[in-house]
C-alpha cells in the first residue's frame, strides 16, 4: 500500500508545476538624480539616497521594481541598476529601456530579476506631462523550450499629474483615458497590473474611474485591498497612506504628515481570479512600513514605528516623500534554475492615427526585422529596418498626404500587416 502511494505521489510530481511567489514593488524615488531649485544636492544627494534605497532593496527584495521621478539620462538609470541594485551580491537585476516622449525631466522605469523574468516588450504613452509605460515581461519557465508554454506579465507604469485644483484631476482623468483607451485599442487583456504615484484623493475622481469602472470590464482594474473612497485626511484608511512620511518642510520632501493614498498597485480581473496562471496572494498587499498609527504625523514620530528594523525606518524617510507599496503573486510554473534567452515570435504596436511620426514597439526578437509602409493601392513608400533586440522605432512620415495606408513588418518568415490612418 505504501509503495503504491509513493509510486502515485511520484507520477503526480511529474505532472503537477511548482508554484513560485513574486514580490513586485512600486517606488516614487523622490527626484532621483534630478537637481531643481527644491530638490537640491544638499536636501536631495543621490549618493546618500543609494545608501538609504540599497537597504530598502535589502529589506524588500522585489522581483520587480516599477519606479517613478527618476531623472531620464542613462547614467542616472544605471546608476540605480549597478550602485543600488546589483549589491550586496545582487547581481541578477535588469533593467527595461528609457523612453521620454512627453519631454519630462523625470521618466519611469521598471527593473526584475532576470532569473525569473524575461523583457518581451514595451511601449510607452506619450502625454501632456510624462509618459505612461507598459512593460510585458514572461516568466522563465525552465521546460520554455520544450513545452513552449510561460506565463506574461503586464506592467502599466504611470506618474499622474500632482495637484488638488480641477486643471490637476482634468490631466490625471485624460492621462489614465489615454491608457484605456490604448489598452481597448490593442485589446489588451490578460495578466494586467496598473502601477504608480497617481496622486488620487479620491477614488472618486475620474481618473481613478477610469481604470476601475471602464466601458469594456475585461479591461477594469481592481484595488486588492477593496479601500475605496476619499482617501485625503481620512484616518479610516491610515493604514493605506503613503504620502508624506515627512510633517517638517525640507523644501524638496514635502511636509504634512501621512495623510494621502497616492501610490497604487492595481489589478485586473485575471490576477484577481487567478485566470492565466498568475494571482494575487491574498494579505499581501502593503504600503512598507505604515503600521497605520502615524496618520498626519511623521514616519519617525511616536508612537515608535516597529513594523520594519529602524535602519529601513530612517531610510524611508530620508529617501523620499512616499512609502513604497508591494505585493505578491503566485505564479504556477516551476521557477527557472538559470536564465534561458528564448526566441518568440516578434510583437509589434503602433501609434494609430499617426500625425507626423509612427511610433513603433517591439517585443523581444534576434532578427533583423523589415518596416515597409504601402500607399492602398500597393506602392512601396518607405523601408527600413530594425536591428535585433531593438524595441524603439520611429518613421517620419510628414510628407504624406492624408488617408489610409498598410504597415507590413516581417522577419524573413513572419509577416504582420496593420491599416495606419495618416491625419
Amino acid at each position: 500500500m505504501k509503495l503504491h502511494l509513493f509510486l502515485f505521489l511520484v507520477l503526480v510530481s511529474l505532472f503537477v508545476k511548482a508554484q513560485d511567489t513574486v514580490k513586485v514593488m512600486q517606488y516614487n524615488l523622490l527626484n532621483y538624480g534630478n537637481t531643481t531649485s527644491y530638490c537640491t544636492t544638499d536636501n536631495n544627494n543621490v549618493d546618500d539616497k543609494n545608501g538609504y534605497i540599497q537597504k530598502i532593496i535589502g529589506f524588500v527584495l522585489p522581483d520587480i521594481l516599477a519606479v517613478e521621478e527618476i531623472h531620464g539620462t542613462t547614467s542616472v538609470i544605471d546608476g540605480l541598476l549597478d550602485n543600488v541594485l546589483n549589491q550586496d551580491g545582487r547581481t541578477y537585476y535588469q533593467r527595461a529601456h528609457i523612453t521620454n516622449y512627453s519631454n519630462s525631466d523625470i521618466v519611469n522605469m521598471l527593473y526584475y530579476d532576470a532569473r525569473k523574468f524575461t523583457l518581451y516588450w514595451e511601449h510607452a504613452i506619450s502625454t501632456s506631462l510624462r509618459d505612461i509605460n507598459i512593460y510585458t515581461l514572461y516568466y522563465n519557465s525552465p521546460d520554455l523550450s520544450t513545452q513552449h508554454d510561460t506565463v506574461f506579465i503586464n506592467f502599466m507604469v504611470a506618474h499622474l499629474k500632482a495637484g488638488s485644483s480641477s486643471s490637476d484631476k482634468d490631466k490625471r482623468a485624460d492621462m489614465t483615458a489615454a491608457l484605456m483607451d490604448y489598452l481597448d485599442q490593442e485589446d489588451m487583456t490578460g495578466n494586467n497590473l496598473a502601477l504608480g504615484d497617481f496622486n488620487l484623493y479620491s477614488s472618486s475622481e475620474e481618473a481613478f474611474q477610469n481604470l476601475v469602472n471602464y466601458t469594456d470590464e475585461s479591461l477594469r482594474f481592481y484595488d486588492p485591498v477593496n479601500q475605496l473612497g476619499t482617501w485625503h485626511n481620512n484616518s479610516d484608511f491610515a493604514a493605506y497612506h503613503t504620502q508624506s512620511t515627512h510633517t517638517d518642510d525640507d523644501d524638496c520632501h514635502a511636509s504634512g504628515g501621512l495623510d494621502d493614498r497616492f501610490d497604487f498597485i492595481l489589478i485586473s480581473n485575471e490576477v484577481k481570479n487567478n485566470l492565466f496562471k498568475v494571482k494575487y496572494v491574498q494579505g499581501s498587499y502593503e504600503a512598507v512600513a505604515q503600521d497605520g498609527n502615524h496618520f498626519n504625523g511623521s514616519l519617525l514620530d511616536n508612537p515608535t514605528n516597529t513594523s520594519v528594523p529602524s535602519t529601513i525606518l530612517s531610510s524611508l524617510y530620508d529617501n523620499s516623500d512616499h512609502l513604497p507599496v508591494t505585493l505578491k503573486l503566485r505564479i504556477n510554473q516551476t521557477p527557472a534554475l538559470s536564465i534561458n534567452t528564448q526566441t518568440a515570435d516578434f510583437y509589434f504596436s503602433v501609434n494609430n492615427p499617426v500625425d507626423e511620426t509612427i511610433k513603433l514597439s517591439f517585443g523581444y526578437h534576434t532578427k533583423v526585422l523589415t518596416v515597409q509602409l504601402f500607399s492602398v493601392l500597393g506602392k512601396l513608400l518607405i523601408q527600413d529596418e530594425v536591428e535585433p533586440y531593438v524595441f524603439q522605432k520611429d518613421i517620419t512620415v510628414s510628407s504624406l498626404s492624408q488617408g489610409v495606408y498598410f504597415l507590413k513588418v516581417s522577419d524573413g518568415k513572419m509577416m504582420k500587416i496593420k491599416k495606419l490612418v495618416v491625419h
